[in-house]
């Protein structure tokens, strides 16, 4: 019998193989492939891919299997609009709560991003810097439950970040539009620090959504 740990280190591998992009768009899971490795059998994998389906990760079909979901371009723009609407909330709040350590800390990881070389061989690294950046932006709004519901989205966010363009896309300018964040929010500018914020996530948004429009056209143009 499965132990609850290691049913949610199950959930945790299955996440992270999404995350890295080891399934892709309309695959199917092999949950035999999967229980064959961890050594989990399949009623914990199946409850894993459930709670990833009901975070929008996954498709499961009755009789037929499981399988990375497939969205429209118009779908993921519109999740973007939501999860740069909360970016903005949580920007706004850290412009008045914040204080000058906090906001010292989210410039030194900002220049940490500066740093890297903007090529595919720093997209791991960017990723990792990047989860940092915005967990301490998250911090710096002092509202943990705002901040734990968005930390779900951007999980998808790297989700199709991974699936189509790569982080390496948006590299050449992610440390100028954390700059704009990081100034408004020094400021205590309640709303340029929202805009700024949502200004860098549709900056994401439209690297990515591009990616899919073209590959859309792409595939229609072979058919």
């Amino acid at each position: 019998m499965e132990t609850p740990h290691k049913k949610a280190l199950i959930y945790q591998e299955i996440l992270q193989r999404l995350l890295a992009g080891r399934y892709r768009f309309g695959e199917r899971i092999p949950v035999k492939e999967i229980g064959e490795e961890t050594g989990v059998s399949r009623q914990p994998i199946m409850t894993a891919l459930y709670s990833l389906q009901e975070r929008g990760f996954v498709r499961i079909t009755a009789q037929v299997g499981c399988e990375v979901i497939s969205p429209s371009a118009d779908e993921v723009e519109d999740f973007y609009r939501m999860f740069a609407a909360v970016e903005g909330v949580i920007a706004g709040l850290a412009a008045t709560r914040a204080s000058a350590d906090e906001v010292t800390r989210l410039r030194d990881i900002n220049a940490q991003l500066d740093r890297l070389a903007p090529d595919a061989a720093s997209a791991t690294e960017y990723r990792r810097i990047n989860v940092d950046f915005h967990r301490q932006l998250h911090l710096m709004a002092h509202s943990p439950l705002v901040s734990a519901r968005q930390l779900a989205n951007f999980e998808m966010s790297d989700f199709f970040i991974v699936q189509t363009c790569g982080f390496d896309a948006h590299l050449p300018r992610v440390a100028a539009e954390h700059q704009d964040v990081i100034d408004a929010i020094a400021s205590g500018d309640v709303h340029r620090a929202d805009a700024a914020a949502q200004a860098h996530l549709f900056s994401v948004s439209a690297t990515v959504v591009g990616w899919l429009r073209a590959r859309a056209a792409h595939d229609a143009r072979k058919v």
